[in-house]
């Protein structure tokens, strides 16, 4: 989710689009980090961890597909595929946070969450760093489809998940 967050603004303004309409589209990723997450929590409540890291999957999937569509510049492609890129790193991240929760005796829990945590802000720092040096070699678009591969693993760690029980 970061290397294409972070590259996008850059795709918006090389193709003409305005601080605003950066700023909008932004806002929106951001609305579908945080706005939805009392929802993912109670689907993944109801209907289970595993099958919830799934619709993340899914929506990460048809988000970044969309952002390796859009055009430079303003879109409606490149403002629903990042605030579906929100939506589905939200999605995954709660059910993947409460499943490793679930699995984690009591005494040792905020080690290995806090760990978890870790782990996942250095590859989300690596993410951001080598975004730029994908975009200059390859181009946007490269990049959000590169990043499907990082999908496929998250699909992949539902589908042990939901076989594990």
């Amino acid at each position: 989710m970061v290397a294409v967050m972070v590259m996008t603004p850059l795709h918006m303004e090389h193709g003409g689009a305005g601080l605003e309409v950066i700023g909008l589209v932004i806002s929106g990723h951001v609305l579908g980090m945080f706005a939805f997450a009392p929802v993912a929590g109670w689907l993944a409540d109801r209907v289970g961890r595993a099958d919830v890291m799934a619709l993340g999957g899914g929506v990460l999937l048809v988000a970044l597909v969309l952002c390796a569509a859009a055009p430079q510049g303003s879109s409606g492609r490149i403002f629903a595929g990042l605030f579906l890129l929100g939506l589905g790193w939200s999605f995954a991240m709660i059910a993947a946070a409460t499943s490793v929760a679930d699995h984690t005796p009591l005494e040792v829990r905020a080690d290995v969450q806090g760990s978890a945590d870790l782990i996942m802000g250095v590859a989300a720092a690596g993410a951001g760093a080598l975004s730029g040096v994908v975009v200059d070699l390859a181009g946007y678009p490269a990049l959000a489809l590169g990043t499907i591969l990082l999908v496929a693993v998250l699909l992949g760690a539902a589908y042990v998940a939901r076989r594990s029980g």
